[in-house]
Parts: structure tokens; sequence; C-alpha cells
């Protein structure tokens, strides 16, 4: 066995809600942790679902997942064979880094950030190095990341928004940063999150077209609200999008999920109404935030990361009032997902609560 693996510790999924209100005896649960759709899916995914169970399923499915790489092709206006579909972003990430790194090479990525990044980069027998976000506002120190990278870095990646902060960067910062790289170097912009940001100018998906070291990353389990079909892709230029495609196994998604995350896509109505209504909600959580100075910073994203001082401790005072949040992060901040209008406004109150601020606010 690898040491490098020998030396990871398990991921700690959630336990299910129905076990968690079991043990603290309440009636409801606000899952709020994983930065989940509230919402779900369009209701044409279960019906594309259901058809395709008439399907003979004792054959391969499309191993190219035609129909989703044809709806996904046209939504993002880019080439289809520029998409390589995966079991979750999660699939694409594991990877891309087999096939980019090497033992003893380095990835550079922000800090925080999302950790799966320097997960796959140990599998790998390659360094992580870290560079830490401005403290002021959560952006990302460019120039520090930069200068960061040296003759060892194969891969730097960028979350757009960041998970867990959910800050967003322009594209064209990243843009000038992208031009600072040598071309062997990778640079990954995971845009899991940015069917949420307001502006218009918000991808660097275009630029796939130019640079072959750009790598855009996207799933349809947060604004699709997809987490349970586990479907994700990357936009990937050659020769990277070649060699991903070699290594990638050859009937990754089944027809059902192929079946489902097309209606998913297609679907645009739904979806865009969901969205509008997540940063309703976030614009109304920060407002509460600000009058009630509790540190956070600007969200792009469906969550808000929040400075609460003794996160373990804030995270299983709202568990106990109904709200699952993740606490684990970090051991001052919190991310809390964005929840239906009534969920948000009940945690409000048990956010004050938790910081013992409901006497004086």
């Amino acid at each position: 066995m690898k040491k490098s693996v020998a030396a990871l510790e398990a991921y700690q999924a959630e336990k299910p809600v129905e076990t968690i209100k079991a043990e603290y005896g309440l009636d409801s649960l606000a899952r709020l942790s994983a930065n989940e759709s509230v919402y779900g899916p369009s209701p044409k995914v279960k019906e594309a679902i259901q058809a395709a169970l008439a399907t003979d399923l004792g054959y391969y499915p499309d191993g190219q997942a035609t129909s989703l790489r044809q709806a996904v092709a046209e939504l993002d206006q880019v080439a289809e064979d520029n998409l390589v579909f995966g079991v979750g972003a999660d699939e694409i990430i594991q990877l891309l880094t087999r096939v980019v790194l090497e033992s003893g090479q380095n990835i550079v990525i922000p800090d925080p950030t999302f950790g799966e990044y320097a997960i796959h980069a140990q599998i790998e027998q390659a360094e992580t190095k870290r560079v830490a976000v401005f403290p002021e506002t959560g952006g990302v120190d460019f120039e520090a990341l930069a200068a960061a990278v040296d003759d060892q870095t194969a891969m730097v990646w960028l979350a757009n928004p960041n998970n867990p902060t959910g800050v967003f960067e322009s594209p064209t910062d990243i843009q000038v940063f992208l031009d600072q790289l040598d071309p062997s170097v990778v640079l990954v912009v995971d845009e899991a999150y940015i069917d949420f940001v307001d502006q218009a100018d918000k991808t660097v998906a275009p630029l796939v077209a130019d640079y072959s070291n750009l790598v855009v990353l996207r799933t349809l389990s947060k604004a699709y609200g997809l987490a349970n079909l586990r479907i994700g892709y990357g936009i990937i230029a050659d020769p990277l999008w070649t060699a991903m495609q070699a290594v990638r196994l050859p009937y990754n998604l089944s027809t059902l999920q192929i079946a489902g995350g097309t209606a998913a896509v297609l679907d645009q109505d739904y979806v865009q109404g969901n969205i509008e209504k997540i940063r309703v909600e976030r614009a109304k959580f920060e407002a509460f935030l600000a009058a009630n100075e509790i540190p956070f910073y600007p969200s792009q994203a469906n969550f808000v990361w929040v400075k609460v001082g003794d996160a373990p401790q804030v995270g299983q005072d709202l568990l106990e009032a109904g709200f699952q949040i993740n606490k684990r992060l970090n051991p001052e901040w919190v991310r809390i997902t964005l929840g239906r209008p009534e969920e948000n406004e009940r945690l409000q109150e048990a956010l004050l609560q938790a910081l013992r601020l409901g006497d004086s606010k």
C-alpha cells in the first residue's frame, strides 16, 4: 500500500436525517451542511428516469453520454469534444490528478478551499502548497499564488466561487493569473457554484478554446439539485482531453444518470427559478448577519461562511435546535447552506441564541 494512502483519513459523510432526528428527539431537521439544493431537481428528471427504466438495463449505457453531452455543449456554448463526464465532479478531480501529477511534484491552492484537491494530490504522492486568502475579504491573493508556483508545480486549483468562503473572483483576474503560468502548469477552475453568481460575465469556460492548460469543472449537484445522481463534467482541451478520456472508465455514467442529467439541463426555467430564490435568501441572510455584526464573507454561492468563534459548540447548539450546518472546516468559522425562506428565518433566531445574542438583538 502507498504510504500516502495509508495516511489518509476516510471522509466522514453526514448521518441520515432520520438518524439525527431520532438521536436528538427532533421533529424536523434542516440539512444545511452539504450545499445541496433544498428545492431538489426538476420534476422532469423523475419522468426521464422512469422512462429510462423501460429500456433494457442488461446492456451497457451510452459510453459517451451523447444526449447529456449535446445538452451541456449547447447550454455552455462549448465544443462537444471538450467535455469529459464523471460520477460527480469528484471523479473528474480524481482523474485530473491521476493524469497530471507525478510523485515529487506539487499543487498550489488558496487556503481555505475545497479539501479534495489536496487529498488527491496526497494520493499521487505530490505536495500541496497553500496560500492564505486575504483575511479581510476572503479573496484570492493572486500575487502570492503566482509566487508559490515553482519548477515542481504541476497544477493550480481555484474554486470559483470558492468553497467554503463563497467569494467570487472575476474572469479577468483569473485570465491575468493564467497568463503568468508556464503552459506546462494546469490551472483548474472549479465552477461548482457558478450558477449562483449575480453577474453575467462569470465563467472562464470560453478561454478553454485558447488555453490548453485550462480546465473548467462543473457539477449538477448544486443548482440542478442532482446530488444523489452524481453527475459532473470537465471542459477540457487537447491533449489533456484525450488523456482524460483514456483513463476514464468507459461506462462511468449509467443510463439513468444520463437521462436524468439531460432532463435537468434542458429545464432551464426550473433551474433559473430556484437560483433566483437562493439569491434572494442569500441577500436577506447576509443583511441579517450585518445588522447583528456577525462577521462573514459576502457570498456568491448557495452558502455563507460565518465567523462564530467556537465553531464546534455553535454547530452543536444549532444541531440541537434542528439545523445541521458544517462546523468541521475551521475552529472559528462555520459554513451554512441557504435553506427555504421559512428555514432561514428560524435559523436566524437559532444562530442568535447560539451566539448568545438573542437577548440583546
